[in-house]
């Protein structure tokens, strides 16, 4: 049967799924979010989770993520395009915005029918609509696919609403990657809080993103093809070590981001106190924004996200307000980046508490000047650099970063933090948190956790 005859059967297949007995069966067998382990502090919980289903994925899906970065090599060499329509947090392109340090140019985020032509390939496990899905059947376009929360493809589709189900990449895939992702889409039990926190996503899709870039790159390589890489790191030397083309790069690149998200814990002195500006604005009555440059990453990650809290707000580029009674934490990718600094200011003369999250260094150096981390209250992830990690022959700069990775790790990790404070200042009052806009119970969920929020202030 072809793939389109498959699509089609889709919707006929789904509506029979998510029955009584399947509900009940789910309920009894289905936890939200991970608790504690004995002794472990609560903002801990979020990058052991990650840790965990990183290390699954890598161990189980590793042959299917070296086919997909041959898959996309291949189509570079043949002259075709990659769509990148992959989950990367709360949008697919959380952490591949505009002159991403370390991007290979390789990706178009999105996909435009109009544009999408036969030995295109498409990385797809962002929800898309389905006229992209039908148009994708349609055509000869190599589909690299995983689940997400709000689709049929997610494990405990049985709770989530019957118009979501038929939103389905993986009867279309050419290669399916699984990355356990269930219809909840957080991790961490939050203290009397039936909705978890912490969505996983961002981490997990970015760091499986990078490891198909790190291989297609190492094959490109191999074959004597280079791209460009954007971003505005020095272009490498004749004399700067080059990485060995012999062996698969994602090993490294996830093994990288493991020892990175160990030494989350060595700043769990400054996520409290990150946690604690947090919370003291919420309970003066102030208001909590999440800033980043780009809308797409840490600001729209922070905000209106499953797994996320109603008091969130963003700010970005352009969009930059606030007064002396409200604090802003700030997603940063680079650590002197201008237009950083200058709403870094701008925050700063509203009379902003200010803190933020991103990487200290270029290449392992602190830069001469001014940088962020110096400049607001309390910094984190110092562990993370803003370079990629791998320098191979004939390409101009180091690909595939772990900063992105990184700086969402630490949000869900430092949110956790504000759930612990305000339940420990109250009594045992619980900030808001949104379960999966796709499931069954959220439009009533949402309402009162929003009349929450709005009456108390989170």
């Amino acid at each position: 049967m072809k793939r389109r005859d498959v699509f089609k059967l889709v919707p006929l297949v789904l509506p029979s799924l998510g029955g009584f007995a399947a509900r009940s069966s789910a309920l009894e067998r289905f936890s939200f979010g991970s608790a504690p382990l004995p002794g472990e502090p609560l903002p801990l919980v979020y990058p052991r989770r990650i840790r965990e289903i990183l290390t699954w994925v890598h161990k189980t899906q590793s042959d299917k993520i070296l086919e997909a970065a041959n898959a996309i090599a291949r189509t570079v060499e043949k002259g075709g395009r990659c769509w990148c329509h992959w989950d990367q947090g709360h949008t697919f392109k959380s952490d591949t915005f505009p002159g991403r340090i370390g991007e290979p140019e390789i990706l178009t985020s999105g996909y435009d029918a109009a544009q999408a032509k036969d030995g295109d390939l498409i990385l797809a496990s962002f929800p898309m609509t389905l006229a992209s899905l039908e148009d994708i059947a349609k055509k000869d376009i190599f589909v690299i696919g995983g689940a997400c929360p709000w689709s049929g493809d997610a494990k405990n589709q049985e709770y989530i609403l019957p118009e979501v189900r038929k939103n389905c990449i993986r009867p279309l895939s050419d290669i399916w990657i699984d990355m356990d992702v269930d219809s909840i889409g957080a991790q961490v039990a939050i203290p009397g809080s039936p909705a978890p926190l912490g969505p996983e996503s961002g981490p997990l899709g970015s760091s499986v993103l990078w490891m198909m870039l790190a291989d297609a790159c190492r094959i490109l390589a191999i074959n004597g093809k280079s791209v460009k890489v954007k971003g505005d790191e020095p272009k490498l030397t004749d004399k700067t070590p080059r990485v060995s083309l012999a062996e698969p790069l994602m090993d490294e690149y996830c093994e990288q981001v493991i020892r990175e998200l160990e030494m989350v814990g060595m700043e769990l002195g400054d996520i409290r106190k990150m946690a604690g500006t947090a919370a003291d604005t919420l309970l003066a009555g102030g208001n909590v924004y999440f800033y980043s440059r780009y809308p797409e990453s840490l600001a729209y990650e922070a905000t209106g996200r499953r797994g996320g809290y109603a008091f969130s707000r963003p700010l970005f580029d352009g969009k930059i307000q606030g007064t002396a009674k409200d604090c802003v934490i700030m997603g940063t990718y680079q650590p002197e980046d201008e237009t950083d600094l200058k709403n870094l200011d701008a925050m700063k003369k509203l009379g902003m508490k200010t803190a933020s999250i991103g990487p200290v260094t270029r290449d392992s150096v602190i830069p001469g000047g001014r940088i962020v981390a110096k400049e607001t209250h309390v910094h984190i992830g110092r562990m993370t650099d803003t370079y990629g990690r791998f320098a191979l022959p004939g390409f101009d700069r180091k690909i595939c970063p772990t900063s992105g990775v990184l700086a969402t790790t630490l949000l869900w990790t430092m949110s956790a933090g504000i759930a612990e404070q305000i339940i420990s200042r109250t009594g045992g009052n619980v900030p808001g948190i949104y379960f999966n806009g796709a499931l069954s119970w959220d439009e009533w969920w949402d309402a009162q956790i929003r009349a929450m929020m709005e009456t108390r202030g989170y």
